[in-house]
């Protein structure tokens, strides 16, 4: 399975298209920057807009629905709390926006549905299920508490062992596999809580293999398992009722993680997790040219000379992989949000 979801690369990233982005920003910093003696309006007049300024815009409910996307109703409230925070609180009802600013507002909102739609449809079900369960294992991991004693005594153990075995090799300090022993330990308790009390069975029988607690794992997939453990020298008829038993035993883990990560893991973790995942393998994917990445960075030196900044900028060479980045993400959202269907209401 793919890396999960680079730490550079976050849900929030999701939210914004940095080119449409800043075209909303400088489009709604320009209505801010104007005087306006009534903050509870709008002058429309110097907008391009024939209403009167002394005539206030019409406001919905918080509960109205201002606008679709998809299948996806956007309602009003929502609106009125990403237009606060994209303007730092200067503007907090959606209605008091002209409507080209509504549209592009709703589409920087609606990027994370579009692509958590596109995410469930094209990821197959064994990339979900390792999604789930690396963000499942950091969830439990999370609440587990190794401490660098705990630590310093299995390391002990391990050069007890080492030196009764007499070992060739060298053992490495303890500073070089310091973290690698805490994923380790911090694993071993958690498959030792999920296993705790759980009965396992050789059923063999109307094409059960056994049960695992109260699952029941099916011939096929006990095969599936044993084809890649043994790398298709063993099948379940031809090994005997130990072997078949120590089978269960090392597949019960993952089919243990699978049943609870359908009730630990919330809603939103899924759909976040799995959205993740999708637009990061989109981006890496994704075609970034030369000349694209050199036409960035002279943006951004042109931005910084205009701006008189005394911070000097970092190089090309250590910008690159950034602005390469960066790009592919706006090039992935440009293109899912080209075929969504976005009706203002």
């Amino acid at each position: 399975m793919k890396k999960f979801f680079a730490a550079s690369i976050v849900v929030t990233g999701l939210l914004v298209s940095s080119a449409s982005a800043d075209h909303l920003k400088d489009s709604l910093n320009t209505m801010l920057n104007k005087k306006d003696d009534t903050p509870a309006m709008v002058d429309l007049s110097r907008m391009g807009m024939s209403k009167p300024k002394s005539v206030k815009a019409r406001t919905r409910s918080s509960r109205a629905v201002v606008a679709t996307v998809n299948r996806h109703k956007i309602i009003k409230r929502d609106a009125d709390a990403y237009l606060s925070k994209r303007t730092n609180g200067q503007v907090k009802n959606f209605d008091l926006l002209p409507n080209k600013q509504r549209l592009r507002l709703i589409e920087e909102m609606s990027v994370a549905d579009v692509a958590s739609d596109l995410a469930k449809k094209e990821l197959t079900a064994q990339e979900k299920t390792g999604v789930l369960t690396r963000v499942w294992m950091q969830k439990k991991a999370a609440k587990v508490k190794v401490t660098d004693a705990d630590l310093q005594a299995l390391y002990a153990k391990m050069k007890q062992r080492a030196l009764a075995s007499k070992s060739s090799k060298p053992i490495p300090e303890f500073s070089a596999i310091k973290n690698r022993m805490k994923m380790q330990m911090t694993e071993k308790v958690i498959i030792g809580k999920l296993m705790q009390g759980v009965d396992i069975n050789v059923i063999n029988a109307n094409m059960i293999a056994g049960s695992i607690g109260d699952i029941y794992i099916s011939i096929q997939d006990a095969n599936t398992a044993l084809n890649t453990i043994s790398k298709g020298k063993a099948t379940w008829d031809a090994i005997s009722d130990t072997d078949r038993k120590n089978l269960l035993k090392m597949i019960a883990p993952s089919k243990l993680i699978e049943a609870s990560l359908k009730k630990d893991l919330t809603k939103r973790e899924k759909s976040r997790a799995l959205t993740n995942y999708w637009m990061e393998t989109k981006i890496l994917k994704t075609k970034v040219s030369d000349k694209e990445l050199k036409r960035a960075y002279s943006k951004i030196e042109k931005a910084s000379k205009k701006a008189k900044s005394k911070k000097k900028l970092p190089p090309y060479s250590r910008l690159k992989q950034t602005l390469k980045m960066q790009i592919a993400k706006e090039k992935v959202i440009a293109d899912i949000m080209k075929n969504a269907n976005v009706k203002l209401k």
